[in-house]
């Protein structure tokens, strides 16, 4: 007991180191979380910010390429020069339905694309396709080769465009070219507006493109005016990361806001939940480790410290000390441990009833079997019989008395698997006999596929069930009758036999006290009967001794239709 007593106050020191290492440990971790988040993810945070804003600018500057490439495909397009070239109405109404489907090709292309307008040398409007239109804006400033507008804003829902215009030119007979006209695209602010809702990750957070006058073509995040000293760069403040570029090829801004409080209110947050948090797993902890002390360690040791005892005194029982599941997992343990006493008399004495039991009964099987299978000399008997009909030219009697002879040697055989082509051939035998027997009036068809000649399975399995057939099926009938026998195949492992005849067949009654008599065949110790010869049921007994549950064993049977029995079993190849 005092090395009992040792370990107890060891457990309970170790407890105490656990949750004093454990406590130190989680205020380290809140230091260090504190000091990471407000150093090392401000920085982090900064560097994702510029990140973002780096691949923001380079999106709108590829937005700006692509919109100029698409210009090229609209003012080099012989559809637009040819509209332009032309002066008659008539001929630029038969080139308006080219101008119409390079027009639906650039939506397709561009789905910001709202309308394409053609202005002629002396810039007058000539043509427009597309569900909007808006006049060619003053605010296009033109390099020589391309101009983009200023914000241009529909009154009516408030939405936003601008307009790109490019001139089209025509080579002449002298290598020189020659403006025809000019091109306006009107296009939607969506695509710009994607890239600038990828810059607002929350609503503190300002993002736009403004255009050259500084008017807004595309805006997210909550608007402050402070923020136009900002961006007009009259004014520097440490609590805002300001990012502003400049877009080369259309002249228009794109400025991104960030409030540094956007990032530490979110540290802040983090930082009271952690410290909140470290305290109740602290005081949890401590609470847990008491609790599982005084409330599972030590009911475990007594159980334990009983468990060991019991293996010296197996009539002492464990004390029941708890008012819990402990105590009452410590009655059950008694009563678990009664239970076993009393179980354990009576296996020794089952054990020895079923041995016996067991032993009578495969002496009375092989009795039963023994005496269902004819002996040698009635097989030497036959054929002295069969010698005598030949010595007096009796070839029906010999034959009969052959197949007869045949049949007995086949049953006397030793080995106990058979291949189905030696079972079709015994079978043969027996049609052969059933059918001298019943002067014709019954047959026995067998069919059997190729593949299945070189499977084996036990011998006597399909013999009983076409005599049964023949005694109970064709026999009662005053007509003709017939069984059939099929051996095919069900899947790659299994086979299908099938014994089918067309006699009497059954009430569903019998044919359902049949079932149960079959089923309950472990209940009797001898199988054969006068009256069913081998009988189903020594059928279906053998099939599950040898097979398991591996195999199936239906019998079906309608009145005065037959009655049909079918085997599914594992296929079984030769050694």
């Amino acid at each position: 007991m005092n090395r009992i007593q040792k370990k107890k106050s060891s457990l309970l020191r170790t407890y105490i180191t656990i949750v004093a290492v454990v406590c130190s440990i989680l205020f380290l971790s809140f230091m260090l979380i504190y000091i990471i988040i407000n150093k090392w993810y401000m920085n982090e945070a900064e560097q994702s910010a510029q990140a973002r804003f780096l691949q923001a600018q380079e999106k709108a500057t590829e937005a700006e390429a692509n919109i100029i490439n698409l210009y090229s495909t609209v003012t080099s397009s012989d559809a637009v020069i040819s509209y332009l070239k032309t002066s008659d109405l008539a001929e630029r109404t038969q080139r308006l339905n080219d101008f119409s489907q390079l027009t639906g090709a650039v939506m397709k292309i561009n789905p910001d694309v709202e309308a394409i307008m053609l202005y002629d040398a002396a810039e007058q409007l000539i043509a427009t396709k597309g569900p909007l239109f808006f006049p060619r804006q003053d605010s296009i400033v033109t390099n020589g080769m391309y101009g983009f507008s200023g914000s241009i804003t529909d009154k009516e829902n408030g939405y936003t465009f601008f307009q790109v215009e490019m001139p089209v030119y025509s080579r002449g007979n002298s290598g020189s070219y020659n403006k025809l006209g000019s091109a306006v695209l009107l296009f939607g602010n969506s695509g710009i507006q994607d890239i600038v809702d990828t810059l607002s990750l929350n609503e503190e957070i300002y993002s736009a493109v403004l255009d050259q006058n500084g008017n807004m073509l595309a805006a997210a995040g909550t608007w402050r005016e402070e923020y136009r000293d900002f961006i007009e760069g009259q004014q520097e403040n440490g609590k805002y990361l300001v990012y502003i570029a400049r877009l080369d090829k259309s002249g228009w801004r794109i400025v991104n806001l960030v409030p540094k409080n956007s990032f530490m209110n979110y540290v802040n947050q983090i930082q009271t939940i952690n410290l909140f948090t470290y305290f109740l797993v602290a005081a949890a902890l401590i609470a847990i480790c008491m609790l599982m002390y005084n409330k599972v360690v030590r009911p475990i040791r007594r159980q334990m410290e009983f468990v060991v005892g019991y293996t010296r005194d197996t009539n002492q029982r464990i004390e029941v000390a708890e008012n819990n599941e402990f105590g009452e997992m410590a009655e059950k343990i008694n009563e678990m441990l009664d239970g076993l006493e009393a179980l354990n008399k009576q296996i020794v004495e089952g054990e020895r009833k079923y041995l016996e039991l067991d032993y009578a009964k495969k002496q009375t099987e092989m009795i039963a079997y023994k005496g269902q299978i004819n002996p040698h000399f009635m097989y030497n008997t036959l054929e002295c019989i069969r010698g005598m009909a030949l010595y007096h030219e009796e070839k029906e009697i010999a034959k009969l008395t052959g197949s007869l002879s045949k049949l007995f040697r086949y049953n006397v055989k030793g080995e106990e698997l058979v291949s189905v082509k030696e079972v079709v051939k015994n079978l043969k035998e027996y049609a052969l006999i059933i059918d001298y027997r019943f002067m014709g009036k019954f047959k026995v068809v067998i069919e059997a596929e190729e593949s299945l000649l070189q499977v084996f399975l036990p011998k006597m399995l399909v013999q009983p069930l076409v005599e049964n057939a023949v005694l109970h099926g064709l026999e009662p009938k005053m007509d003709r009758g017939e069984v059939n026998v099929r051996f095919a195949e069900e899947q790659e492992e299994n086979m299908c036999i099938t014994v089918r005849d067309d006699g009497c067949g059954m009430e569903s009654e019998e044919l359902e006290k049949l079932r149960i008599q079959i089923k309950s065949y472990d209940e009797e110790l001898v199988y054969g009967t006068d009256k069913h010869g081998i009988g189903l049921s020594n059928v279906y007994r053998r099939i599950c001794l040898f097979y398991g549950d591996r195999a199936d064993f239906r019998i079906e049977s309608e009145i005065d239709k037959g009655t049909g029995v079918t085997m599914i079993l594992p296929k079984r190849m030769g050694d």
